[in-house]
C-alpha cells in the first residue's frame, strides 16, 4: 500500500519545490504533474525563491478545535522574488508593524498539531528582514 500523497510529497513542500514549465516558463507552487496555466505536461522541479513581499496580510483572532495554533496569527499573501504568489503565516513581527511592500524571508516552523498531543506538522512561513 502506498502512503498517501501529502506524505510523498511533504519533503518537496518544506523545501520549496514547485514546477516550471519548459514550454510556458511559468513558475507554479506546490509542485503538480501539469502546468496550471497551459496544461503541459512538461514540467520540472524548480526551487521557490527564499525571500519576497508582503501583498497582503490579516491577523487571525480564533482557530478551529481540530488544530491548534498560536492565536492570533498573521496570514499573508507573499509574492516571492520570482514572481510566485503564496500564502503564508508572518511570525517574528507585530501585526501592527506590517506594511504592503514589506521585504521579507521564508523559515521552517510549526504549522500545526492535531490535538494537543496530536501529529506536528511543519512547513515554511515568512518573516520580515
Amino acid at each position: 500500500m502506498e502512503p498517501p500523497k501529502i506524505w510523498r510529497e511533504r519533503r518537496e513542500r518544506y523545501l520549496g519545490i514547485g514546477i516550471i514549465c519548459e514550454d510556458c516558463q511559468k513558475k507554479n507552487f506546490p509542485k503538480t504533474r501539469i502546468c496550471p496555466d497551459c496544461g503541459s505536461e512538461n514540467v520540472k522541479p524548480y526551487k521557490i525563491a527564499e525571500r519576497g513581499t508582503l501583498k497582503y496580510f490579516t491577523q487571525i483572532m480564533n482557530t478551529g478545535d481540530e488544530l491548534i495554533f498560536n492565536t492570533p496569527y498573521i496570514v499573508g499573501l507573499v509574492e516571492l522574488e520570482d514572481g510566485i504568489k503564496v500564502t503564508a503565516q508572518i511570525v517574528d513581527c507585530d501585526f501592527k508593524e506590517l506594511r504592503k511592500g514589506m521585504k521579507l524571508e521564508k523559515t521552517f516552523r510549526v504549522l500545526a498539531r492535531n490535538g494537543k498531543e496530536g501529529l506536528i506538522k511543519y512547513g515554511f512561513k515568512f518573516r520580515p528582514i
